[in-house]
């Protein structure tokens, strides 16, 4: 048997070399070979999880955007390996939504004891994603958080972000077909979910499951600054959805379009331009995880 682990060399700081060896001699009790891949540019993880995708297992060792790469190289094969993950990044969403531990000594410990889970996928273009597609104003805005406030400030840096965005009272026109549905109107922003994270949030769709097979999916309508400022503690305490000034529904197909060429941000990343058709690939995945 064979495991794949294909690293950020940034992530994880003066510790990631150990972090490797480590894994790699935790993963050799249990494969016959342990191979260790290192990313030098965007778009390594995916070329790295291509062509090494006959083995067993592969581990995405970085934070989500290095998890992102080695998902989109080993979905669209119609044999794909099991993939784990090795928590590096600043928010590491998509290792809350598994309940993994985010201290990285932990889940080297514990590897060899996690059990395979099939997961949804997301896909929006040419593009899977687990955990999220925003569109509108805050999406907009946080390619605007610098690398230095998520390593500082964490989910607090894109919370305080999503607040001041919001308070400039921005709107577009939208058309969303959702299933056999339909919602048009005016909204600043535009969340949808696979997950109960968003943006290291706990508990923004509270009833979001990794493999439910559902799109949880969020309309923030154009808000005054009061509305704004009221609304916040709700956004920081993921407890938005409760509030009144928001539309949620769930759905597996979603197509979305704008009078703007709006954007979109895919698990944290720059997306497609709209017009854009979402469709939900349930339990599509293979990952290990905590039982």
């Amino acid at each position: 048997m064979k495991a794949v682990i294909i690293a950020n060399p940034t992530a994880g700081k003066e510790k990631a070399t150990t972090y490797q060896q480590d894994l790699q001699q935790q993963l050799l009790q249990q494969y016959d070979e342990v191979i260790i891949h290192e990313t030098a540019k965007e778009g390594d993880a995916t070329r790295i999880a291509i062509e090494e995708a006959s083995a067993d297992l592969i581990v995405a060792m970085g934070g989500d955007g290095t998890l992102s790469e080695v998902i989109n190289g080993i979905a669209p094969l119609d044999d794909r390996p099991t993939l784990a993950f090795l928590p590096l990044g600043t928010v590491n969403e998509f290792a809350r939504a598994l309940d993994m531990p985010l201290v990285p000594e932990e889940v080297i410990a514990q590897i060899l004891q996690y059990k395979e889970r099939q997961i949804d996928l997301g896909h929006i273009g040419e593009q899977f994603f687990t955990n999220s597609v925003t569109i509108g104003t805050i999406p907009e805005a946080m390619h605007d958080v610098s690398s230095e406030a998520k390593t500082i400030f964490g989910s607090l840096a894109f919370v305080a972000k999503g607040v001041q965005t919001l308070a400039k009272n921005e709107n577009y026109h939208f058309r969303i077909e959702y299933d056999d549905r339909m919602w048009e109107g005016e909204a600043s922003v535009i969340i949808v979910g696979l997950t109960s994270y968003i943006a290291g949030l706990e508990h923004f769709f509270p009833d979001a499951e990794p493999d439910d097979g559902l799109m949880h999916v969020m309309i923030i309508p154009e808000l005054g600054f009061t509305d704004v400022m009221k609304m916040a503690p709700d956004l920081w305490q993921g407890k938005i959805k409760e509030s009144e000034h928001v539309h949620t529904f769930t759905c597996s197909t979603l197509h979305i379009e704008a009078e703007e060429a709006l954007v979109t941000n895919v698990n944290g990343d720059p997306g497609p331009t709209l017009p854009a058709h979402i469709v939900m690939k349930p339990q599509y995945l293979t990952v290990l995880a905590p039982v």
